[in-house]
Protein backbone atom coordinates (compact mmCIF):
# COMPACT_ATOMS: atom_id res chain seq x y z
CA UNK A 1 0.00 0.00 0.00
CA UNK A 2 1.04 3.62 -0.39
CA UNK A 3 0.28 6.58 1.80
CA UNK A 4 0.14 9.64 0.50
CA UNK A 5 0.16 12.54 3.74
CA UNK A 6 2.30 15.54 4.89
CA UNK A 7 4.50 15.00 7.71
CA UNK A 8 4.89 17.88 9.84
CA UNK A 9 7.67 18.19 12.76
CA UNK A 10 6.44 17.33 16.19
CA UNK A 11 3.20 16.11 15.59
CA UNK A 12 1.64 13.06 14.57
CA UNK A 13 -1.35 12.57 12.14
CA UNK A 14 -3.57 10.29 13.31
CA UNK A 15 -3.67 7.68 10.28
CA UNK A 16 0.16 7.02 11.67
CA UNK A 17 -1.21 6.26 14.48
CA UNK A 18 -3.70 4.15 13.66
CA UNK A 19 -1.37 2.43 11.02
CA UNK A 20 1.05 2.10 14.15
CA UNK A 21 -1.51 0.33 15.97
CA UNK A 22 -2.48 -2.21 13.75
CA UNK A 23 1.28 -3.04 12.78
CA UNK A 24 1.53 -2.10 9.25
CA UNK A 25 3.35 1.48 9.28
CA UNK A 26 6.79 -0.72 8.44
CA UNK A 27 4.19 -2.24 5.74
CA UNK A 28 2.86 1.17 4.40
CA UNK A 29 5.38 2.87 1.60
CA UNK A 30 4.75 6.79 2.79
CA UNK A 31 5.13 9.16 0.43
CA UNK A 32 5.67 12.46 1.73
CA UNK A 33 3.25 14.61 -0.28
CA UNK A 34 2.78 18.67 -0.21
CA UNK A 35 -1.00 18.74 -1.54
CA UNK A 36 -0.86 22.36 -2.52
CA UNK A 37 1.43 21.40 -5.64
CA UNK A 38 -0.83 18.83 -7.33
CA UNK A 39 1.31 16.13 -7.82
CA UNK A 40 -0.18 13.98 -10.47
CA UNK A 41 0.18 10.35 -8.84
CA UNK A 42 -1.68 12.48 -5.88
CA UNK A 43 -4.13 13.86 -8.08
CA UNK A 44 -4.68 10.37 -10.28
CA UNK A 45 -5.29 8.48 -6.64
CA UNK A 46 -7.30 11.48 -5.19
CA UNK A 47 -9.40 14.24 -7.47
CA UNK A 48 -9.32 16.45 -4.35
CA UNK A 49 -5.68 16.50 -4.05
CA UNK A 50 -6.24 16.20 0.03
CA UNK A 51 -4.17 13.88 2.51
CA UNK A 52 -4.40 11.51 3.35
CA UNK A 53 -4.38 9.26 0.48
CA UNK A 54 -4.30 5.55 0.66
CA UNK A 55 -3.54 3.22 -2.16
CA UNK A 56 -4.07 -0.26 -1.89
CA UNK A 57 -2.07 -3.14 -3.66
CA UNK A 58 -4.22 -3.35 -6.17
CA UNK A 59 -4.67 0.54 -6.96
CA UNK A 60 -8.03 0.91 -5.27
CA UNK A 61 -7.75 4.40 -3.94
CA UNK A 62 -9.56 5.25 -0.10
CA UNK A 63 -9.23 8.95 0.85
CA UNK A 64 -11.13 10.98 4.03
CA UNK A 65 -8.95 10.18 6.71
CA UNK A 66 -11.83 8.14 8.56
CA UNK A 67 -12.24 5.99 5.62
CA UNK A 68 -8.86 5.31 5.33
CA UNK A 69 -8.17 4.71 9.68
CA UNK A 70 -10.96 1.80 9.84
CA UNK A 71 -9.62 0.18 6.90
CA UNK A 72 -6.47 -0.06 8.24
CA UNK A 73 -8.07 -1.31 11.54
CA UNK A 74 -9.79 -3.98 9.60
CA UNK A 75 -6.59 -5.47 8.54
CA UNK A 76 -5.18 -6.59 11.91
CA UNK A 77 -6.47 -9.13 14.71
CA UNK A 78 -5.76 -7.07 17.91
CA UNK A 79 -8.00 -4.96 19.73
CA UNK A 80 -10.12 -2.92 17.27
CA UNK A 81 -9.61 0.79 17.55
CA UNK A 82 -12.95 1.54 15.54
CA UNK A 83 -15.69 -1.11 18.58
CA UNK A 84 -18.10 -3.16 16.33
CA UNK A 85 -21.06 -1.99 17.44
CA UNK A 86 -23.31 -0.61 20.51
CA UNK A 87 -23.04 2.15 22.11
CA UNK A 88 -18.76 1.46 22.18
CA UNK A 89 -18.76 2.19 18.65
CA UNK A 90 -21.16 5.36 18.68
CA UNK A 91 -19.22 6.95 21.78
CA UNK A 92 -15.61 5.88 19.70
CA UNK A 93 -17.38 8.03 16.65
CA UNK A 94 -18.90 10.61 18.68
CA UNK A 95 -15.44 11.41 20.17
CA UNK A 96 -13.80 11.50 16.99
CA UNK A 97 -16.21 13.78 15.63
CA UNK A 98 -15.13 16.42 19.00
CA UNK A 99 -11.49 15.49 18.56
CA UNK A 100 -11.11 16.44 14.68
CA UNK A 101 -13.90 19.47 15.35
CA UNK A 102 -10.87 20.46 17.65
CA UNK A 103 -8.18 20.12 14.99
CA UNK A 104 -10.31 21.85 12.60
CA UNK A 105 -11.61 25.40 14.70
CA UNK A 106 -8.10 25.84 15.75
CA UNK A 107 -6.76 25.40 11.81
CA UNK A 108 -9.35 28.05 10.90
CA UNK A 109 -8.18 29.72 13.56
CA UNK A 110 -4.79 29.91 12.43
CA UNK A 111 -5.93 30.70 9.32
CA UNK A 112 -7.65 34.17 10.96
CA UNK A 113 -4.24 34.77 12.05
CA UNK A 114 -2.58 34.46 9.10
CA UNK A 115 -4.18 36.39 7.26
CA UNK A 116 -3.36 40.13 6.11
CA UNK A 117 -3.70 42.66 8.38
CA UNK A 118 -6.94 44.45 7.23
CA UNK A 119 -8.37 41.35 6.30
CA UNK A 120 -7.55 39.85 10.11
CA UNK A 121 -11.02 39.88 11.97
CA UNK A 122 -10.45 39.64 15.96
CA UNK A 123 -13.93 38.88 16.23
CA UNK A 124 -13.78 35.84 14.39
CA UNK A 125 -10.69 34.72 16.04
CA UNK A 126 -12.02 35.14 19.94
CA UNK A 127 -15.22 33.05 18.31
CA UNK A 128 -12.88 30.46 17.04
CA UNK A 129 -10.75 30.36 20.54
CA UNK A 130 -14.86 30.12 22.40
CA UNK A 131 -14.99 26.72 20.52
CA UNK A 132 -12.14 25.49 21.16
CA UNK A 133 -12.15 25.95 24.92
CA UNK A 134 -16.12 24.55 24.92
CA UNK A 135 -14.56 21.41 23.16
CA UNK A 136 -11.96 21.46 25.90
CA UNK A 137 -14.19 21.83 28.64
CA UNK A 138 -16.66 18.71 27.62
CA UNK A 139 -12.89 16.68 26.87
CA UNK A 140 -11.99 17.13 30.99
CA UNK A 141 -15.74 16.04 32.22
CA UNK A 142 -15.75 12.89 30.13
CA UNK A 143 -11.89 11.88 30.11
CA UNK A 144 -11.91 9.99 33.59
CA UNK A 145 -14.44 7.51 31.72
CA UNK A 146 -12.22 6.39 28.90
CA UNK A 147 -10.94 3.03 29.02
CA UNK A 148 -8.65 1.74 26.61
CA UNK A 149 -7.45 3.14 23.54
CA UNK A 150 -9.64 3.62 20.66
CA UNK A 151 -10.31 6.12 17.56
CA UNK A 152 -12.00 8.78 19.58
CA UNK A 153 -9.25 9.07 21.74
CA UNK A 154 -6.60 9.30 19.22
CA UNK A 155 -8.63 12.27 17.66
CA UNK A 156 -8.33 14.22 20.98
CA UNK A 157 -4.83 13.08 21.35
CA UNK A 158 -4.04 14.41 17.96
CA UNK A 159 -6.20 17.56 18.40
CA UNK A 160 -4.52 18.36 21.61
CA UNK A 161 -0.69 17.78 20.15
CA UNK A 162 -1.77 20.24 17.48
CA UNK A 163 -2.68 22.71 20.38
CA UNK A 164 0.83 22.09 21.79
CA UNK A 165 2.37 22.93 18.68
CA UNK A 166 0.06 25.99 18.07
CA UNK A 167 1.67 27.21 21.62
CA UNK A 168 4.93 26.54 21.40
CA UNK A 169 4.28 29.15 18.18
CA UNK A 170 2.84 31.74 20.56
CA UNK A 171 -0.40 31.43 18.83
CA UNK A 172 -2.48 30.15 21.85
CA UNK A 173 -3.44 32.72 24.64
CA UNK A 174 -3.63 30.07 27.31
CA UNK A 175 -2.28 26.41 28.01
CA UNK A 176 -5.32 24.04 27.32
CA UNK A 177 -3.95 21.86 30.19
CA UNK A 178 -4.71 25.03 32.91
CA UNK A 179 -7.80 23.87 34.83
CA UNK A 180 -8.25 20.50 33.39
CA UNK A 181 -6.48 18.06 35.55
CA UNK A 182 -8.27 15.04 33.63
CA UNK A 183 -7.93 15.97 30.38
CA UNK A 184 -4.13 16.73 31.57
CA UNK A 185 -3.51 13.04 33.36
CA UNK A 186 -4.80 11.57 30.32
CA UNK A 187 -2.48 13.15 27.68
CA UNK A 188 0.11 12.75 29.79
CA UNK A 189 -0.26 8.82 29.98
CA UNK A 190 -1.49 8.36 26.33
CA UNK A 191 1.51 10.59 24.76
CA UNK A 192 3.90 7.49 26.51
CA UNK A 193 2.35 5.37 23.86
CA UNK A 194 5.06 3.57 20.78
CA UNK A 195 2.29 5.11 18.55
CA UNK A 196 2.13 8.85 19.93
CA UNK A 197 5.85 9.30 19.42
CA UNK A 198 7.59 11.48 16.66
CA UNK A 199 9.12 9.80 13.43
CA UNK A 200 10.80 12.62 12.30
CA UNK A 201 12.59 10.52 9.21
CA UNK A 202 9.90 11.09 7.09
CA UNK A 203 9.51 15.28 8.35
CA UNK A 204 13.11 15.05 7.19
CA UNK A 205 12.76 13.39 4.08
CA UNK A 206 10.13 16.29 2.75
CA UNK A 207 12.43 18.85 4.49
CA UNK A 208 15.45 17.66 2.04
CA UNK A 209 12.85 17.47 -0.76
CA UNK A 210 11.89 21.10 -0.21
CA UNK A 211 8.16 20.27 0.22
CA UNK A 212 8.04 21.83 3.64
CA UNK A 213 8.86 25.56 4.50
CA UNK A 214 11.82 25.03 7.43
CA UNK A 215 9.86 28.00 9.89
CA UNK A 216 6.54 26.06 10.36
CA UNK A 217 6.92 22.59 9.39
CA UNK A 218 3.62 23.22 6.68
CA UNK A 219 3.71 22.27 3.09
CA UNK A 220 4.96 25.52 0.85
CA UNK A 221 2.31 26.68 -1.07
Amino acid sequence: MKLFYTPIFDLIHKVQVVAIEAGLYDKIERIPTNPFKRDPAHVAANPLSKVPTLVLDDGTPLYGGPVIYEYLDSLHNGPKLFPPSGMARWNALRLMGLGDGLWDVEVSRAGEQDRPKELYSEEVNQKHWATVVRALDQLEKEAPTWKGFDVGQISVACGLMYLDRRMALGKVPVDWRTNRPNLTKWYDEIRKRPSMQPHDNDFRTAMNNGDLSPRTGFPKK
